[in-house]
């Protein structure tokens, strides 16, 4: 890989991308980032994925501006598509996702971010969705995970004021789980990552998509999809498992390296 560096610590993936000096996303970027992701996802060793940008100043600036010079829309779809494939892989990811937002997230950089179970940054990180401040918008789902997450008003403030948020004003609003001192948000993200591995893989990967789910359905129809969910889990080896493990007070071994 040229612009994404993978790190395996344990059952966690840190993928980080490398393609200075913002650690832009091109075509090439988000093929590479998608593959990562996907190969990642179907590791049975890797339970947590933190995403992370390379240096210090960047966690990711958003799209590369040069794809879109020309006003072609044809090639600017292909780049929407691109960056659909890539950011679909992360929300699909079996496990937890964390970013660690090192530095600079704008743009599809913040988009990436939010396509991440949770969003960890460091003290001076700036986050935003500038794109109308050169014409164009969010275009890999920021309006809504935006708008999900810190609420409309919020989010208008962010995508039509062209606003950017500090980590302390990202907090307070609910943009993030966590502030960390400078240096600290790969370690952090990660140690939120591993808290993942003591949990059933398909009880977990069940949940999040309920969780993922939950705003778009009346309680009505979230109690069914828990039941289902719920009933498709009994009489697995890993919820057997489980309950045993708690009955015996033991740690479950979800699988043989839990034994080690």
């Amino acid at each position: 890989m040229k612009f994404i560096v993978v790190e395996k610590l344990g059952q966690s993936a840190i993928v980080t991308i490398d393609n200075g000096p913002a650690n832009t996303l091109g075509l090439d970027v988000l093929a590479e980032l998608e593959a990562t992701v996907k190969s990642l996802s179907n590791d049975e060793h890797i339970r947590a994925l933190v995403v992370t940008g390379a240096g210090e100043r960047f966690f990711c600036s958003g799209a590369d501006l040069n794809m879109f010079t020309s006003g072609d829309k044809e090639k600017a779809a292909q780049v929407i598509d691109a960056f659909d494939r890539s950011f679909a892989a992360i929300r699909n990811f079996d496990g937890v996702t964390v970013a660690a937002i090192n530095g600079y997230a704008l743009g599809g950089g913040l988009e990436l971010a939010l396509c991440c179970d949770y969003m960890v940054a460091e003290q001076g990180a700036l986050m935003g969705l500038p794109e109308a401040r050169v014409g164009l918008i969010p275009c890999a789902g920021g309006t809504k995970m935006l708008a999900d997450k810190i609420g409309k008003a919020w989010a208008k403030r962010i995508v039509l004021g062209g606003e950017t948020v500090d980590a302390r004003k990202g907090f307070d609003i609910g943009l993030l789980e966590e502030i960390v001192d400078p240096g600290f948000a790969k370690i952090v993200a990660v140690s939120l990552a591993e808290k993942v591995g003591g949990q059933g893989a398909g009880a977990v990967a069940a949940a999040r998509q309920l969780i993922d789910n939950a705003s778009d359905v009346t309680l009505t129809a979230q109690l069914l999809a828990e039941r289902s969910a719920f009933l498709q889990l009994i009489g697995s080896a890993e919820q057997l498992e489980g309950v045993q493990a708690f009955i015996e007070k033991r740690k479950p071994i979800w699988c043989p390296e839990d034994e080690d």
